[in-house]
């Protein structure tokens, strides 16, 4: 008898102090996609035919890596319209924007003109909008594009005016104006899942939203990429404060190249050194592999589903390479409307499992 009260104390003990050593292993899922729906007549039942799969799979929430869209106007209609299918997944959504609802968004004019003009049914007065948009001054000029700021700040008020996910069931989400000096970008946001902490960060395709025919334009891209290098440097120290097992990163832009990166990143970084993404990506490639634990980063743009390392670099046959523990997942992209289901199971050292769904 006294052995075996002895022995129930020794598994009460256990039981007890088993939460101070290691975290308890998770498993969920969550799903990726982004690039939807560029040609709304073909694409929409496909879309729609997609979003019912995705909630076939019952994910924690899915994430959205921007451009809704492909060339419609960029109005606070079009975006409610795109509040309305995120509703339809009936889980939370996580969104971060892409180029084609702020950074690209041409005059609405300018696309009906074009519009006729690709379907062969272009008017004389469409020609006499169209032909004054080529050549070097209204490159200068930003002609016919529609204004980006402005866009911007209507998306941060449509879509990120509560600390809070969209889709039909919705998540607490951090947002960086919240806990930070950074007051503009409430598109950047963070959460935790299971052990594994989440991010997005606010990096659109079509050089980051920077261009040197602006001064507004550039002076906005500065200061929004100051925010997302801190939001990153912050996401780290979260994950490290809270012993994660893991991080995951979502953006929209693809920001690497075929080309070798030398012994700076395996790929090279679009734009080089000292392009519009060098220091996101040094950003995550130096924190991602202090951290050391699994680093997944989410991107779309390409349309081209790919999961590669595209930040490791090799150091030889005698040493091993260096950022390794990054990994990238690129999304599926119009016209082929995919998602990606993302298994999480942190009791594995590699912590992420990938399936595409489609029908």
């Amino acid at each position: 008898m006294a052995v075996g009260r002895m022995m129930r104390g020794l598994v009460l003990a256990c039981a007890l102090l088993a939460p101070l050593g290691a975290a308890r292993a998770q498993s969920f899922s969550f799903v990726a996609l982004g690039d939807t729906a560029y040609n709304p007549s073909v694409d929409y039942p496909v879309y729609e035919a997609l979003i019912a799969k995705i909630n076939q799979a019952k994910p924690a929430f899915s994430i959205h890596v921007g451009d809704t869209w492909g060339a419609l106007p960029c109005t606070e209609d079009q975006h409610r319209s795109i509040l309305a299918w995120f509703a339809k997944y009936d889980h939370p959504v996580v969104y971060t924007p892409g180029d084609n609802e702020w950074a690209d968004c041409r005059k609405p004019d300018v696309l009906e003109a074009y519009s006729r003009y690709v379907g062969k049914k272009a008017t004389p007065a469409d020609l006499a909008l169209l032909m004054p948009l080529q050549g070097l001054d209204a490159g200068m000029s930003n002609a016919g594009y529609d204004d980006p700021i402005a866009s911007l700040a209507l998306i941060r008020k449509v879509f990120f005016s509560k600390p809070q996910s969209v889709g039909g069931k919705t998540m607490p989400l951090t947002r960086q104006p919240d806990v930070s000096a950074f007051k503009d970008t409430a598109e950047n946001t963070r959460w935790e899942k299971g052990g594994v902490v989440f991010a997005t960060v606010s990096a659109p395709g079509s050089h980051n939203g920077f261009t040197i025919t602006s001064e507004a334009r550039a002076a906005e891209a500065v200061a929004r990429n100051r925010a997302n290098v801190d939001w990153i440097k912050s996401t780290f120290a979260e994950a490290k404060a809270r012993n994660a097992k893991a991080v995951v990163i979502s953006l929209q832009a693809a920001m690497f190249d075929e080309r070798d990166g030398g012994d700076f990143s395996g790929k090279a970084v679009r734009g080089g050194r000292e392009g519009p993404y060098y220091w996101l990506v040094l950003a995550i490639r130096d924190l991602g592999g202090k951290f050391g634990k699994p680093v997944l980063v989410i991107n779309g743009d390409d349309h081209d589903f790919i999961v590669d390392r595209p930040f490791m670099v090799g150091q030889g046959e005698m040493k091993p390479a260096l950022y390794g523990n990054i990994t990238r997942l690129q999304v599926y992209g119009a016209p082929e409307l995919r998602a990606v289901k993302v298994g999480v199971d942190t009791d594995t050292p590699w912590v992420f499992i990938f399936q595409p769904l489609y029908n």
